[in-house]
């Protein structure tokens, strides 16, 4: 296997010359192209092109998902984590940093296990930001305030969704369903595909996830080469 994925990385981005998408079903696919190019999997079809061991290492290994009930829960939760209100208190007290613990205190819940777990939000924001924002990976603050992680989040609720599928977990309605809402839910954050890569890039940066670098030259062969299904696109 790891033969197999060392061959495929060095054969750059995998396109399904069978099976490939078109149109708006192609859109709704490339939502979960960083996470299909970061695993070599198909960037254009329903398929990953995965083998069966890769697929169940993905979900039991990385996501704990072995069920139907665990595959909705974890998709769904994916969806929502952007729907999250008290986020927004975090950048605010990012962009007041001489007043964060007076804003964090009087906007979050009076809560303590609560206030505990967004104050941790907060101090990984506080720490990464800085990090990207020295990548160049957004063009300024107000993009990356605008789209926040969205990408990174609905990024891998269209790629688990994709997964799922292929085990049987979902129904082929609710896996169209979960595709459609990732699509519908990324666009309200970001306005282009270049935003989408960055969302991701810095979400994954929150999560700790290592070797930036990397998924910045997935970014960029996914925005610039020309096999690439997203080389010709703009706006999502």
């Amino acid at each position: 296997m790891i033969l197999l994925k060392i061959w495929r990385a060095l054969s750059g981005l995998r396109l399904n010359d069978k099976k490939p998408l078109n149109g708006q079903q192609l859109d709704y696919i490339l939502v979960s192209s960083m996470y299909a190019a970061q695993q070599s999997a198909f960037l254009n079809s329903y398929s990953t092109g995965l083998s069966k061991n890769e697929i169940k290492k993905i979900l039991k290994d990385y996501w704990d998902i072995n069920t139907i009930e665990s595959a909705q829960e974890t998709i769904e939760s994916l969806l929502e984590k952007n729907n999250d209100p008290y986020i927004s208190i975090l950048y605010e007290a990012f962009e007041n940093k001489e007043n964060y613990v007076e804003i964090l205190k009087s906007k979050l819940p009076d809560d303590e296990s609560i206030l505990h777990y967004y104050v941790q939000i907060y101090r990984t924001i506080n720490n990464t930001i800085p990090k990207v924002t020295a990548q160049g990976i957004f063009e300024n603050y107000s993009e990356l305030k605008k789209t926040k992680d969205a990408g990174w989040n609905f990024g891998r609720a269209s790629f688990i969704a994709r997964c799922c599928f292929e085990t049987g977990y979902l129904s082929e309605k609710e896996f169209r369903q979960y595709l459609q809402a990732s699509y519908e839910g990324l666009k309200t954050h970001c306005k282009t595909w270049k935003e989408y890569t960055s969302s991701y890039i810095y979400g994954r940066a929150l999560w700790g996830g290592s070797h930036n670098e990397g998924m910045i030259s997935i970014a960029k062969n996914l925005l610039n080469n020309k096999k690439s299904p997203l080389k010709d696109k703009k706006y999502i």
